[in-house]
């Protein structure tokens, strides 16, 4: 159990990590599409992480400890974007190996949970897998039209 724990921990702070890096990569952006897609990126990671200490709680009869899933300011783990359009397309690569990484991550560990946190794990895999579409679908009509793609915001339920 101790180990799920863990998990857990570290879930919610996979999810604070990249709540932070789409807030960050929406305040750098002119694009207004491009900020309704990453505040609704940011927005999902909110209540991902929210799901996630939920099942912590449920598990270890307490609330998660904050303190252990916060990351350092991510203004010093992402130096500012720049505006031009290849900075955009590298934050948005950068966006796509967030999510690749966290499909792996949730996948992985969906194999070592069992019943609600298993279950979680893979509606986490789904969604991730929706966000990283999302990110390449903007990705490729940025390089295909120089403009932002639209996007259809989507939400846990836990």
């Amino acid at each position: 159990m101790e180990q799920m724990l863990q998990i857990l921990k570290e879930a919610a702070g996979i999810e604070v990590y990249g709540e932070s890096y789409y807030n960050i990569f929406a305040d750098t952006t002119g694009d207004e599409k491009a900020k309704a897609m990453l505040r609704g990126l940011a927005r999902d990671e909110r209540e991902h992480r929210a799901s996630l200490e939920r099942e912590y709680e449920k598990l270890a009869g307490k609330k998660m400890d904050r303190s252990d899933v916060k990351r350092e300011s991510t203004s010093k783990i992402f130096p500012p974007l720049s505006e031009s359009l290849e900075s955009q397309k590298d934050a948005l690569r950068f966006g796509v190996g967030i999510e690749e990484r966290s499909i792996t991550f949730y996948s992985e560990n969906s194999k070592k949970a069992a019943g609600s946190v298993k279950s979680l794990f893979n509606r986490l895999v789904e969604f991730e897998k929706g966000h990283r579409k999302i990110l390449e679908d903007a990705l490729y009509y940025l390089e295909q039209e120089g403009s932002w793609y639209g996007y259809t915001a989507m939400t846990i339920e836990g």
